[in-house]
């Protein structure tokens, strides 16, 4: 997952509300929506929009959201909009673990790319970390810095990305599997789809590529994670 950072210009007529799932159609719709307009950073696979594969890539990770958005109550899901108007500009989907005293995990959040560094963000993760006590997220190296700026610490690796998390998370929350997700008909169907419409060289070269940036993504978070433990300790 991955979370955009926001400056500080505060957003005005924004309301921040947070539903459990299951989410209605026209919410879960627009959500959907700036999914697929930010596949690229949503994914933990960061596909660029010029993998040959990309629209496979979209529609696994639409199905995994979609999902989500559809699980019936009692669900431990919750969906957190930000709406101008009543016109969705972002949105932060979270897990709950059981429990009278839940933890929250932010499995993805998103801001509509016009209304970026508006504070739009910043309004949605206070909004979650005024509800729960321990919220959990995993982001990139680079946005560790952001996350810190609202009390989230770094405390272990997913594959290449940063944990981080306000208090001690220590209960499960409800997870999908996106590589059972993949298997599923559909996203199999687009995947053989956009094999035809390229070259195998074409999508091996693009794979390597994106195995390769993940390597290193994964070596400059593991080194990163031990450097500031270290400090820590000191």
């Amino acid at each position: 997952m991955l979370l955009l950072p926001q400056k500080a210009r505060r957003p005005h007529m924004i309301l921040v509300k947070t539903t459990a799932a299951p989410i209605l159609q026209q919410i879960g719709e627009q959500v959907l929506d700036l999914v697929a307009d930010n596949v690229t950073d949503l994914s933990m696979r960061h596909p660029p929009v010029s993998h040959p594969l990309f629209s496979a890539y979209r529609l696994s990770l639409l199905t995994e959201v979609r999902a989500y958005l559809a699980r019936p109550a009692p669900s431990q899901i919750e969906l957190v909009t930000a709406t101008d108007d009543g016109q969705l500009v972002g949105f932060a989907l979270c897990g709950l673990s059981p429990g009278s005293r839940p933890e929250c995990g932010i499995y993805y959040a998103a801001v509509s790319k016009p209304r970026r560094c508006e504070g739009i963000l910043s309004l949605m993760v206070h909004e979650i970390i005024s509800r729960y006590a321990v919220v959990s997220l995993s982001c990139d190296v680079r946005l560790v810095s952001v996350y810190k700026g609202y009390g989230f610490e770094p405390i272990s690796l997913r594959k290449q990305q940063i944990v981080m998390a306000i208090g001690q998370p220590r209960e499960e929350t409800p997870i999908l599997d996106p590589d059972e997700l993949a298997r599923q008909p559909p996203i199999i169907r687009e995947q053989m789809e956009a094999s035809a419409r390229s070259t195998e060289q074409a999508v091996k070269a693009a794979n390597k590529a994106m195995e390769k940036t993940r390597k290193a993504e994964k070596a400059k978070a593991k080194n990163f994670l031990a450097q500031y433990m270290k400090a820590k300790r000191m």
